[in-house]
């Protein structure tokens, strides 16, 4: 393998795992997760429950995206701290089990680069053309996904040959985003490509400069 592949592989793996991640601080006291609800939250980054005071507390899933771990944490004077990474994006719903309904929390985990729009869920895969197209250099890329489902975005020039790995995760039910920056590459033609267990579908897109 080049130099220079192996470069572009570890650059490109690096960022699928977020290198800038981010811990979330909430800590547990007065019988609530203080900040109980968590904004700009990415695959990669880290939920870390401190607890402060009060009577014996847990952090527990309640509601999750199919393919995240469950978790299921005391956290009293005894065990103080209890950390979760994020590796499936999707909306999170946790709660303190004894003093659950009035104890509970929230986090919406986003791929970097994708934005989740809307609450309404979409009846069928779909891969709309990018816009705008002819593009320089950002682009906009939606699709939908019906149910939750692995879902890979990718893009090749017209050789056919993969030049970005733009989303190759566990996704929610949903209709999703990609704003793609394409200011490393040359002119030309590229097509991208969505793929799920289920579905496939492939488009063509110019970039101009």
């Amino acid at each position: 393998m080049k130099k220079s592949t192996q470069v572009f592989a570890f650059l490109l793996l690096a960022w699928s795992f977020n290198t800038f991640a981010t811990t979330w601080n909430v800590n547990v006291q007065n019988f609530s997760f203080s900040p109980a609800n968590l904004p700009n939250v990415f695959v990669g980054d880290t939920i870390k429950w401190t607890w402060i005071n009060g009577d014996h507390h847990t952090t527990t899933s309640a509601t999750i995206p199919q393919g995240a771990a469950t978790w299921d944490a005391p956290l009293h004077s005894g065990n103080q701290v209890f950390s979760y990474v994020v590796t499936v994006a999707g909306s999170y719903h946790y709660v303190c089990t004894p003093h659950f309904p009035g104890m509970e929390g929230d986090f919406t985990a986003n791929i970097i680069g994708i934005s989740q729009i809307g609450s309404e869920v979409p009846v069928k895969y779909s891969l709309l053309q990018n816009y705008p197209n002819p593009f320089n250099p950002v682009t906009n890329i939606e699709f939908s996904v019906p149910k939750a489902s692995f879902v890979k975005l990718t893009v090749m020039n017209f050789l056919g040959q993969q030049v970005g790995s733009l989303v190759n995760e566990q996704l929610a039910a949903g209709n999703y985003r990609y704003d793609w920056n394409a200011s490393d590459l040359p002119s030309g033609t590229y097509f991208y490509r969505l793929e799920t267990a289920e579905f496939s579908e492939t488009k063509k897109m110019i970039l101009i400069k």
